[in-house]
């Protein structure tokens, strides 16, 4: 008896071998299906890899609705690891009453959620504003809705949504964070630090409020206070580069270079392209008069980030220092270009005064 043709084509021997007693394949029984296959014409490795992509396909649905049916809330499930379009799927089942759940309130927000994330913001507010009219007392969907006014620029509304989350949840942390973000946008800088001192009582390890709190302070001028907070930051999270930077920036502002120096190096090896720590550690190596590091770091940071504006202005003010006319009035015009229109401090800024009086200077301070 001949072997068998490992493209099935032969299937006269792997019937024969069949009716004898030995094993057939799955593969050879696909192959044999050919005259009945609704894939006829194709190859055996084709009609096979589609039957089971079909297979699979169904297999899919049956598990999701057997889920459901076990009462899995697959919504919630997808919440947990960020798949929006899951989520708006299995929880606008659950909306709709294709499957069961146990809260709709929680599937509103969810989907609310999810709609937030890519950024369509009129239906996340939508499902959350459907979540509170189901549940009223629905803290978190106070916050939700808040977070999503306050990324729509309505800073009111969202106010308004965390006081009310707050009086019905005084423990709700978010809502005292959230609404300090708020806070400080309005530039209400005391009742912001007052929020995020109280987010920090409620939870002490959460590191973002030590953060943003040194924020506000380095703000109004508090530069021990921030590097306090700052260092907590770190405390907490010892590979965060934008605490490292930001407490570097704190030591600068108190001519504390050295420090600033070590800290800014910190930021810049945990973040290769963080474009501010390369800034800030180009000014401190101006203040120490080195200044081919410093046009080193001012230039990383452009090479890091072509939009952000102030290494640009940095470098227009280290050539002005070094009497090139040309270059800093060059670097001060691609300054401006991207976005760097602080007029009047251009104007009193002692390291643009070598170019003060050039032309190429008048022209780009215009009427200004």
């Amino acid at each position: 008896m001949g072997g068998r043709n490992p493209d099935c084509a032969g299937s006269v021997h792997g019937e024969e071998e069949a009716d004898s007693g030995v094993a057939v394949s799955f593969k050879e029984r696909m192959c044999r299906e050919q005259s009945t296959s609704p894939f006829f014409g194709a190859s055996c490795e084709v009609r096979m890899k589609r039957r089971l992509v079909s297979l699979l396909l169904l297999v899919f649905a049956l598990l999701t609705i057997s889920r459901a049916y076990a009462g899995i809330d697959l919504c919630a499930e997808y919440a947990e690891v960020g798949k929006p379009d899951e989520i708006i799927r299995e929880c606008t089942a659950q909306i709709d009453g294709v499957v069961k759940a146990p809260n709709i309130a929680y599937s509103y927000l969810n989907r609310g959620l999810a709609y937030q994330s890519v950024k369509q913001y009129d239906k996340a507010v939508a499902d959350f504003t459907k979540a509170i009219e189901r549940d009223p007392k629905y803290d978190k969907a106070y916050v939700d809705r808040g977070g999503t006014y306050l990324l729509q620029g309505l800073r009111d509304k969202a106010v308004a949504d965390f006081n009310e989350a707050i009086r019905l949840n005084p423990k709700n942390v978010h809502a005292y964070f959230d609404r300090a973000l708020a806070r400080a946008e309005a530039g209400s800088y005391d009742e912001a630090l007052g929020d995020f001192s109280e987010a920090i009582k409620l939870n002490p390890d959460n590191y973002r409020a030590y953060l943003h709190r040194g924020d506000i302070s380095m703000v109004l001028g508090r530069y021990d206070r921030a590097i306090e907070d700052y260092s907590k930051t770190i405390e907490l999270q010892p590979l965060n580069a934008e605490a490292y930077n930001d407490r570097g920036a704190a030591y600068l502002s108190l001519r504390q270079i050295d420090q600033a120096i070590a800290d800014l190096n910190e930021a810049v090896e945990l973040n290769p392209n963080y474009e501010v720590a390369y800034d800030n550690r180009g000014s401190a190596y101006r203040a120490l008069g080195r200044y081919d590091e410093a046009k080193a770091d001012f230039l990383q940071a452009v090479k890091s980030n072509p939009e952000y504006a102030p290494p640009y202005y940095n470098l227009a003010c280290l050539y002005s220092v070094n009497k090139n006319v040309s270059e800093s009035c060059a670097w001060l015009q691609k300054a401006v270009g991207k976005g760097y229109v602080k007029w009047e401090h251009m104007k009193q800024d002692p390291d643009l005064a070598n170019i003060r009086g050039a032309e190429c200077y008048k022209k780009i301070l215009g009427g200004h």
